[in-house]
């Protein structure tokens, strides 16, 4: 059922082997003690014919072994993949590129925002996937077959996902939605300075009554796009906005949102501002 890969040199070979595919799905294990303290156990690929195990304890010294990682040429495909991406920074140092999350792309075509693998694998293939092995201690050697079999379970259908998405993202023409949303800029990645001067000045009725309007603002377009609403501004996201726009205007501040996001936003929020004397 999968390759155990437990030396540099087979690592070698196969990162060559994964350079030449178009698409590979990645998964990890790993245990983290502090915020800054990640230890990286496993690392399960699945290049659509065979799935590989990779022991992370076994090759401590990656260096540039593992440089498909950075490849603009293969797609990588996670579910969501924000602490795989730490988890495999830290132990290989590879910056990695071209990035396919099925579960943000599952709330890009309306779904829910936090869907677990588990469970997208059950609503878009009718399929059961197994997570008896999900608190297991990864750093001890040497793991069951259960374990690896759960390890490998967890890359196997992510291909399958990608592709019954791919059809959907095409059919809605928001491919170039999904990849800004992935590879692109992110949402407010700048801190806001609240000790700035700020260019305009609103009471905190003011504040309460754009915010509100704001959000009904974002679930009707959300229906319409048929987007899920958290993915698309989040409340806290609504509120970074509107302290932006405070700061900076509302041009600049829109500058820190995706195109896609902006070329939704943009009129109805500039529509709702004119409505108050200060902007």
């Amino acid at each position: 059922m999968f390759t155990f890969i437990n030396t540099s040199d087979d690592l070698i070979y196969l990162n060559k082997e994964l350079l030449q595919c178009p698409q590979v799905a990645i998964d990890t294990e790993f245990r983290r003690t502090t915020k800054d303290n990640m230890k990286l156990s496993l690392i399960q690929l699945n290049d659509s014919n065979e799935i590989y195990l990779v022991d992370c304890l076994l090759i401590k010294d990656p260096d540039k072994t593992f440089s498909f990682l950075s490849s603009n040429q293969v797609k990588k495909i996670f579910h969501s993949c924000k602490e795989d991406l730490e988890a495999l920074n830290s132990w290989s140092n590879n910056e990695i590129l071209n990035i396919y999350d099925t579960q943000t792309a599952h709330a890009l075509l309306g779904g829910s925002f936090s869907i677990s693998y588990k469970d997208l694998v059950k609503d878009k293939l009718g399929l059961y996937v197994s997570k008896e092995e999900t608190r297991t201690n990864w750093l001890k050697r040497p793991l069951t077959e259960a374990q690896l079999n759960y390890a490998a379970s967890d890359v196997y259908y992510l291909i399958d996902l990608y592709d019954l998405q791919i059809e959907e993202f095409s059919e809605a023409k928001k491919l170039e939605w999904l990849d800004e949303e992935l590879n692109g800029s992110h949402l407010f990645s700048r801190e806001t300075e609240f000790s700035r001067d700020r260019l305009f000045i609103i009471s905190k009725k003011d504040e309460k009554e754009i915010l509100y309007e704001l959000d009904t603002i974002v679930k009707k377009i959300s229906r319409k796009e048929n987007i899920n609403h958290t993915l698309f501004l989040s409340k806290q996201n609504q509120k970074a906005l509107l302290n932006d726009t405070l700061l900076l205007g509302v041009d600049k501040s829109l500058d820190s949102i995706t195109k896609w996001r902006k070329i939704l936003i943009k009129k109805p929020y500039s529509d709702l501002l004119n409505n108050f004397e200060v902007f």
